[in-house]
Formats: C-alpha cells, structure tokens, sequence
C-alpha cells in the first residue's frame, strides 16, 4: 500500500512540475494540456472528487467547445462509473448546451450514445432505443462500452420499444447503407441471433 501511495505521490509531483513549468514557459494549451494530464490521473486512479475539482480547473483554461465537451464527455464516464446519475443529467445537459454553441457529429454521435445509456438505465427504452439506432452507424463510443455491447443493448431496447415493423426494418433487415447493416448478426451475443 505504501508502496502505491508513494508512486502516486510521485506522479502527482510530476504533474505539478509539468503545470508549473507550462504555466512559466509555455502557451495556453501547453497549460490546458498539463492541467488535462492531471484531470485523467485522477479519473485513471479513481479520486472522484478530485478529478472533477481538476476537471473544473482545466476547463477554465479551455477555449474550444469540442475541447469543453471532451471534459464534459470525462465528467460523464465519471459519473456512469460511480452511478452517480445527478451527475450524469447535469452533463447531459451540460453537453447539450455545449452542442448549441457549437460541436461536431461525432461528439454529437457520443453524447446520444451516453444519453442512451442512462435512458437505458432510467427505463425509458423508447428514447434509448431511438438515441442508439441514430448512432449506429458511426459509433466512436468506445471509452464507455465495447461495440458488442453497444448492439446488444440497441438490439434489446428496439425490441422493447419498437414495434414489429419497425424493428424488423430498423433492426433484423437494417439496410447496409447506413453502416449498420443487420444488427442481430453483428453482435456475437446468443440472445440476437434469435431475434
């Protein structure tokens, strides 16, 4: 245990040499970058509270929108590791906010990717299904769930919440143009092979 702590104590050491250092010698995004390098140390060791404290910090040297929902899109994987759902809405929303400014499809792609998941998570199947079935076809969510899961979790709330129809349009003869192709056969879980 000692031993751990001493190797964090000494990163932590570094970080703040590489702050200190950006803050002296270097420009804006040298400073932002130090400060992120923080934030992730914390979200890699698990510190919760400091990570987001650290998170806000690097935020106020963060001009760019998609740099902004970079760390909101952190704060959110924060939040679904600890189910801290208040967390996750205030994000969501956060991120929404954000997105009017200003953002690109593939940050847009991740958030409804996320707002799926805690529509998912929260029982509103119809929506989740909906936000999934949108970004199928270009996920770039993988720092929150692996592509398997990412189908399997489509497969099952369309069949919640879609009817026969639709399911069997957007889901078992889902056109290969959108990139989805048929997604009960992509996934390599039991349960949509008998969709």
């Amino acid at each position: 245990m000692d031993t751990m702590r001493g190797k964090k104590e000494e990163e932590l050491k570094k970080l703040d040499e590489k702050i200190a250092d950006a803050e002296e010698n270097m420009g804006e995004s040298e400073v932002r970058e130090a400060h992120l390098a923080k934030s992730l140390f914390y979200i890699r060791i698990g510190d919760k509270e400091k990570a987001l404290e650290q998170l806000k910090v690097t935020e106020t040297k963060t001009v760019a929108v998609g740099q902004k929902m970079d760390l909101v899109f952190h704060t959110l994987q924060l939040g679904f590791s600890y189910k801290d759902f208040d967390l996750i809405s205030k994000s969501i929303e956060k991120a929404k906010s954000l997105f009017e400014e200003g953002g690109d499809w593939e940050r847009k792609n991740r958030l409804k990717v996320y707002e799926g998941l805690i529509c998912m998570s929260t029982r509103n199947f119809e929506k989740a299904a909906n936000l999934f079935l949108d970004s199928v076809s270009t996920l770039t969510s993988y720092e929150i769930l692996p592509y398997d899961t990412f189908i399997f979790y489509n497969v099952v709330t369309s069949i919640i919440a879609l009817d026969r129809v639709s399911l069997k349009q957007k889901v078992v003869d889902a056109p290969p143009g959108n990139g989805a192709k048929n997604l009960t056969r992509q996934n390599t879980t039991p349960i949509c092979d008998q969709v």
